[in-house]
């Protein structure tokens, strides 16, 4: 990876993030505004907005963790580094998304039962809490279990 390409992909890993929390800070304290724009000078919704910010974190953790696992190098077991990349970026941002639910779940619960973006009617806020807590879960388990160190923890 290029050093521009990796820049690129540090902008987009912690910049995302900020841009979607952000986005869920302001969903706790003012979930009926989620639709307005982002700002008057960009034509965009707010909760169009992080979801995108989100995506564009998560992808970039992934790339970053799958190359900071030297995935590009190996010639052996190139799809085991992508797996734990993938594994590790899941466990990190379902929790993030289970956490943002929990806050959305003591500010307006009512919205709990209602579905969790506007581009798909499913699934609710509620049930993407749960999955995201349970996802996170099995995700660091296998991360887990697929660390190339042996048990005394040296490679």
């Amino acid at each position: 990876m290029s050093r521009r390409a990796q820049a690129v992909a540090e902008v987009a890993l912690v910049y995302g993030l900020l841009g979607w929390i952000y986005v869920a800070a302001y969903a706790a304290a003012y979930p009926h505004d989620l639709s307005t724009r982002i700002a008057a000078a960009v034509p965009m919704r707010r909760d169009t907005f992080g979801a995108v910010a989100f995506a564009a974190s998560a992808a970039a953790a992934i790339v970053l963790r799958a190359r900071t696992g030297q995935l590009w190098e190996r010639r052996s077991a190139p799809a085991r580094g992508l797996i734990r990349a993938v594994l590790n970026t899941v466990a990190g941002y379902g929790l993030l998304v289970w956490a943002y639910l929990c806050v959305n779940s003591m500010t307006h619960p009512w919205t709990m039962s209602m579905q969790l973006t506007h581009f798909v009617p499913w699934p609710s806020e509620g049930s993407t809490a749960v999955a995201g807590f349970a996802a996170s879960a099995v995700a660091l388990f296998l991360a887990r279990c697929a660390d190339p160190r042996g048990d005394d923890g040296h490679v």
